[in-house]
């Protein structure tokens, strides 16, 4: 509501229409056009959870507080950071119950997280609840391990990315900038009261508009494809 009054707003005083409906289409769509970075913090939050409750399970297997993996879930379930906290209870509850099958369990918990690293813990934990051997806790290490070198390179890549995402930024401010200085000199800004000068308008800034799309989809990257779970593949 706010920023439909504001694009009236701008339409009443600049005269310009295609102006009044971008700052209606900016004010909606530019969290999410610039949000690429707390999308991407959000998924290594996750990785970094998954890292700790792995190497937690296996401090408990090791230090006794737990019988078995199914029970290192269980009692881990209680003290998991907040990205996977209700994925891992949700899975520590269905695996306490005797008619659950065990690998639907894990499949759902591999789809709670949404990520083929996840996918890997998950389908590390099924093989280690059929084999029942003694060196689970030295497999949850190696996987908190594997997970740690994930969260490395995303970091990385992450740090090569925030780059662009602030030039990006400075553009769209020099932009907006010379927007405002056209309303304000009207030998500049006549030929913007035509309608073609609107029509140039709208094609300049659809452009900008497709670039900040094509921009936030290099940032957040292609997703691995996941290979475990109900709707990430079966295995």
């Amino acid at each position: 509501m706010v920023w439909a009054v504001a694009g009236a707003a701008i339409w009443a005083v600049s005269g310009w229409p295609v102006a009044g409906v971008a700052v209606v289409v900016a004010g909606l769509w530019l969290p999410w056009l610039l949000g690429s970075a707390r999308v991407v913090h959000e998924r290594i939050a996750t990785l970094e959870a998954l890292e700790t409750w792995c190497r937690r399970m296996a401090d408990t297997l090791v230090g006794g507080g737990a019988i078995g993996l199914a029970q290192a879930i269980a009692t881990t379930a209680t003290r998991v950071e907040e990205p996977i906290a209700v994925a891992v209870r949700t899975l520590a509850r269905s695996m306490q119950t005797d008619n659950r099958d065990p690998a639907a369990a894990l499949r759902e918990f591999a789809d709670a997280v949404d990520d083929r690293t996840g996918d890997a813990v998950a389908a590390a934990l099924l093989l280690a609840l059929n084999q029942q051997s003694t060196g689970i806790a030295q497999v949850l290490r190696q996987l908190a391990d594997g997970v740690a070198r994930d969260v490395r390179a995303r970091r990385e890549i992450e740090a090569a990315r925030a780059e662009s995402r602030q030039s990006i930024r400075m553009l769209l401010v020099i932009q907006a900038g010379l927007l405002v200085l056209l309303a304000l000199v009207p030998t500049f800004a006549a030929p913007y009261e035509t309608a073609v000068g609107q029509a140039v308008m709208a094609t300049l800034l659809g452009g900008t508009a497709a670039l900040l799309v094509w921009m936030r989809r290099l940032s957040l990257g292609k997703k691995a494809p996941r290979f475990f779970g109900i709707s990430g593949g079966a295995s």
